[in-house]
């Protein structure tokens, strides 16, 4: 099944150009938002995510109607791929059902890792680098090895501070907040055990 996405920032802008070329791409249900692409919330993008099933296809007019940012838009191409969902967009040449767009997905998920990979050897290096100078660091205790090895990129997003604590519990499958603020610590954040959480998370 065909789903489609149209966003524009402001409501002084119009979808129809967006829904025109959607339609005419055989797309059957039609998602659409109002909200700047630098706003991590997006409701109707949330909303098919959550109705779209394993092999449907996700068709958008352009790349920036998913993100502003390449991380950002990084990050939804690598979500897609592990919800097994394809992607299309109209003005790109990106077209996961084809083989090379398949491609064009997997450079994706690979820059995707090659970023949390960075941040791993960051937080190391920052981790010795504490160590020379007799401060203490490192996996607090009962942390799994899988949630060190995501510390860095969910303290990177928890700084951000555009994701609440219940959305990256669960982007990244944390079972409870003390996990969380656990992997935070490890990360290197200064948080106490029970920590004051802003309201803006």
């Amino acid at each position: 099944m065909k789903l489609g996405y149209a966003r524009v920032s402001t409501s002084e802008q119009v979808l129809d150009l967006q829904l025109d070329a959607l339609r005419q791409a055989g797309c059957e249900h039609l998602f659409t938002d109002t909200v700047s692409g630098m706003q991590a919330h997006k409701p109707s993008w949330e909303q098919l995510l959550a109705y779209a099933r394993s092999g449907d296809t996700i068709v958008i007019w352009r790349l920036d109607r998913l993100g502003r940012s390449t991380k950002h838009l990084i990050e939804v191409v690598e979500d897609l791929s592990r919800r097994q969902l394809h992607l299309i967009s109209l003005q790109d040449p990106i077209d996961t059902t084809s083989p090379g767009g398949q491609l064009v997905f997997q450079i994706f998920c690979a820059l995707a890792e090659h970023e949390r990979n960075v941040l791993v050897q960051r937080t190391h290096a920052g981790l010795q680098a504490a160590r020379a100078r007799g401060r203490q660091g490192g996996r607090p205790p009962g942390l799994a090895p899988r949630y060190q090895k995501i510390a860095p990129a969910v303290k990177e997003l928890y700084e951000a501070g555009q994701q609440s604590t219940r959305q990256l519990m669960a982007y990244f499958q944390i079972g409870s907040r003390r996990t969380l603020y656990k992997i935070l610590r490890f990360a290197g954040c200064q948080i106490s055990e029970t920590p004051t959480v802003p309201t803006s998370r």
